[in-house]
């Protein structure tokens, strides 16, 4: 079973301890939103996605780069690599059951093999103590176990409400999902009223690329 943090104290302390704080983490949920919001049915039905995952990867970067965090792309996942170079975080869409305690999200999407390689990093180090050996740094944030900034929209009768939560994946899912945690944050919701609820946007960056292929029995 995964650790989940759910109350106030625990879900702060946890993350200073990982050198962030939920309400810059909201801070920029929250501008990522603004950005999403210019958004209209006209436009391709993929920007909103793709508008709220890049700009949630650029504005986390704005926001702790300048505190020592550094700026990477091994194998084009975006990261923020934390100032001891010892983890990275990445966002993703998920599930609907993101920010629920009691459910278990997934990725909404499947993921191509560069982001599988990040989480396989995640199950040497829980299993072994140590990360994969294959996984040999190349670049910054290479090799290294990696958070996902999990977020999914819901559409409310004032517009949109946002669950979040940061979590530690500890095994590739089955079809591409990742869909099992180690360990969960969970932050507060997000309520942006009258903003145009895109609920159901698509892609986030991180697939299309690597397609599983399965043969048919």
């Amino acid at each position: 079973m995964s650790v989940v943090h759910v109350e106030n104290p625990r879900v702060r302390d946890r993350l200073a301890e990982l050198g962030l704080s939920a309400e810059e983490i909201e801070n920029a949920l929250r501008r990522a939103e603004a950005e999403r919001s210019f958004c209209t049915p006209l436009d391709p039905v993929s920007l909103p996605g793709n508008i709220f995952w890049g700009r949630t990867v650029r504005f986390l970067r704005e926001t702790y780069v300048p505190k020592g965090w550094a700026s990477a792309s091994p194998s084009n996942v975006p990261l923020l690599v934390a100032p001891s170079g010892d983890f990275a975080i990445t966002a993703s869409s998920g599930s609907a059951e993101t920010g629920y305690a009691a459910l278990t999200p997934s990725t909404r999407y499947a993921k191509g093999n560069a982001v599988m390689k990040r989480v396989e990093t995640n199950r040497q180090l829980l299993l072994f103590g140590e990360r994969d050996p294959e996984a040999e740094r190349q670049d910054v944030g290479d090799g290294i176990p990696t958070w996902f900034l999990l977020y999914h929209h819901v559409r409310t009768d004032q517009g949109t409400r946002l669950h979040a939560e940061l979590s530690f994946p500890n095994e590739p899912g089955s079809r591409g999902k990742i869909s099992s945690w180690y360990e969960r944050i969970i932050l507060p919701w997000i309520d942006f009223e009258g903003f145009t609820p895109f609920v159901d946007d698509v892609d986030d960056g991180q697939g299309g690329i690597d397609i599983p292929i399965e043969r048919l029995s």
